[in-house]
């Protein structure tokens, strides 16, 4: 438990990143508080597919140890109906016969298909049961979460920390994006990712294929389905573009051709915050105040969420 010294923490940012943080520290015993400067609308979260899957972030040995302790957190809320977050089968397929599925200890169970059961095109494939989080209904009650544990969400921007600080004893930097100016980080840059939401059309399964420079994927949800994608660095676009959209939804139905039954409902966009490795570490500043910082997820938000919140509860108390 924290010390009666250390209690109140502010945390930066309102994605999933910061929610999760914001709810493990609350458990832990701390008083907490979200800052964000933007809506949760207008997230990165927000727009994301969702589906448990490491993507864009680094190192791959500390994410598959966030990620699978978010797997096993995730998998106990799919039996929580209003969570949003249900497991799902997916077939991940592979251009090389022999597949590098780095991620593969994090999940419980990862089955390799026979050769007749491979998408056509592809040499191998994989197939494994992950959580998928119905974006709007899991954002919905990791607020409801948040107000359930007392944790305010308070709409603020900040031009440096030395203004959380002046509110609480300890700050923690989940800002995704805004870490760019928050930490004068070069390193961090935007990752643009486009989707589709697709109504009208059902899949039993979610696939990918990240074999090729655009990611591409299928990711089933109670109501809708979800296309993409794209990942294109340093591209801070923020409005659709008609080409993603044409380019990601002909590669979907190549490969679910029963996806031709929808239509496009609307196409998102999110910038997902990419840095060479993630940066989830405990500063101490000049005058002994401490802050630690959480951000540069890539694409795998969601996927490391639970994970990297309990390692900042370690370094907040330690």
């Amino acid at each position: 438990m924290p010390t009666e010294a250390s209690q109140h923490v502010v945390v930066v940012g309102c994605g999933v990143i910061g929610m999760t943080t914001a709810l493990e520290l609350r458990a832990s015993g701390y008083t907490v508080e979200i800052w964000t400067r933007d809506d949760l609308a207008a997230t990165t979260s927000a727009a994301a597919g969702a589906i448990w899957y490491p993507f864009l972030a680094e190192p791959r040995d500390a994410v598959v140890r966030w990620s699978g302790v978010t797997f096993d957190r995730l998998r106990v809320l799919a039996a929580e109906p209003s969570s949003g977050v249900r497991m799902c089968p997916v077939v991940e397929a592979f251009a090389e016969e022999e597949p590098d599925v780095w991620w593969a200890d994090a999940v419980k169970g990862v089955t390799r298909l026979e050769a007749e059961h491979v998408p056509p095109g592809y040499c191998s494939a994989v197939r494994a049961t992950v959580p998928v989080c119905d974006v709007p209904v899991h954002l919905k009650w990791l607020v409801s979460e948040l107000v359930r544990s007392g944790v305010p969400v308070i709409r603020r921007e900040i031009a440096s920390f030395e203004e959380a600080f002046e509110a609480a004893d300890r700050v923690v930097n989940c800002a995704g994006l805004g870490a760019r100016a928050l930490c004068h980080d070069d390193d961090l840059h935007p990752v643009r990712g486009q989707v589709c939401v697709l109504e009208g059309a059902t899949v039993e399964s979610a696939w990918i294929d990240d074999t090729t420079p655009r990611p591409r994927y299928v990711v089933p949800r109670p109501a809708s389905v979800i296309v993409g994608g794209t990942a294109q660095a340093r591209d801070e676009r923020r409005t659709p573009d008609p080409a993603d959209t044409e380019e990601m939804m002909a590669a979907a139905l190549a490969a679910r051709p029963e996806l031709s039954a929808g239509r496009v409902a609307s196409v998102q966009v999110g910038m997902r915050p990419f840095r060479s490795a993630v940066r989830l570490e405990r500063e101490r500043l000049e005058d002994g105040r401490i802050l630690v910082h959480n951000y540069g997820h890539g694409g795998s938000g969601y996927t490391v969420s639970w994970g990297c919140a309990a390692e900042v509860v370690s370094l907040l108390t330690a």
